[in-house]
């Protein structure tokens, strides 16, 4: 069996167009060898190597002239989580600004859009819908409460003396603007409804469909990216959702939490919290998969009671 010529190591273990083979001057038959896969028309794939998304779509938008990301593609390219179906599509999502066509080609799904200067950005040198327009296509195709955590997530914004801090990639108010120019979309009801809820500050789509179960069960609306302090205002916990009129701190503890060195850091926080007086309310992935986010709300519910709160009628 003929072994097939090396790759040059600029082309090596990624995708590659034909343009790029040429320009590293290897034979155009290199192209037909066994070791690659034919991912799309121009396109070359060393067999067994998972393509980087970032890297795939700028490829694939760039043999489509005037082509950009959109949708779930350029949801995943602008970091917004996606639900499980939603994130084994695997192809890339294309438009055109005017709208003309809808690139055919393998690995694509093509759409029809009419967009805006306003509506097209770039992220990692690829050309895409903008977070706010990027949202909103995401009204035809997700489910209510992921829609909402979406919204959270694109207008997340976080300063912290301690963990992480995070800038929003737009505001609520480029939600609105999105949704007052686009009146006949798909989903615009629902995204309608969707901005209502959202809220700056929810840092996950668990923290954010707690909340949402929170307010199904008429419980007072909590506040995100609260700062407990000690009476001396040194700062010494941030929960994920606060009731400081009743001094109740919940917080989500995914799968990461169960890391030795998490664990510790969880330990500090519950008591720094109990000795500056909060009552702290633990919800855990593995609660939320067992009873649901309603079925775990009764345990912030008690909490609130414990703290004073007395429901309405």
């Amino acid at each position: 069996m003929r072994i097939p010529q090396p790759l040059p190591d600029e082309l090596r273990d990624r995708s590659f167009t034909l343009s790029e083979q040429r320009a590293a001057g290897i034979p155009e038959h290199r192209a037909w060898n066994s070791d690659l896969h034919v991912a799309s028309r121009g396109i070359r794939v060393p067999w067994g190597q998972e393509q980087d998304l970032a890297h795939t779509a700028r490829l694939l938008s760039a043999m489509s002239e005037g082509a950009l990301c959109c949708r779930e593609t350029a949801a995943l390219l602008w970091g917004c989580p996606l639900p499980w179906e939603q994130q084994q599509d695997f192809l890339v999502h294309l438009t055109r600004a005017e709208g003309s066509f809808r690139p055919q080609r393998r690995g694509v799904r093509g759409h029809r859009m009419l967009l805006g200067d306003q509506d097209i950005a770039c992220v990692h040198t690829i050309p895409v819908t903008t977070p706010a327009r990027t949202w909103l296509d995401l009204a035809a195709i997700l489910p209510f409460e992921d829609l909402v955590a979406a919204a959270d997530h694109f207008i997340c914004s976080q300063r912290r003396s301690f963990g992480h801090n995070r800038t929003a990639l737009c505001t609520l108010e480029d939600l609105r603007e999105q949704v007052k120019r686009n009146t006949g979309m798909r989903g615009i009801r629902k995204a309608r409804a969707a901005l209502d809820l959202a809220r700056v500050g929810a840092d996950s789509v668990p923290e954010t469909k707690l909340r949402l179960a929170i307010g199904r069960d008429f419980l007072p609306e909590p506040v995100l990216s609260y700062v407990v302090c000690t009476a001396f205002g040194r700062e010494v916990a941030w929960p994920d959702l606060a009731f400081p009129n009743f001094k109740v701190a919940v917080n989500y503890d995914g799968g990461h939490h169960l890391t030795a060195t998490q664990k510790e850091s969880d330990i500090r926080r519950e008591a720094l919290l109990a000795a500056n007086g909060w009552i702290s309310v633990v919800i855990t992935a593995a609660q939320v998969r067992d009873r649901g986010y309603d079925g775990v709300v009764h345990r912030v519910r008690e909490a609130l009671l414990r703290g004073g709160w007395v429901p309405r009628g």
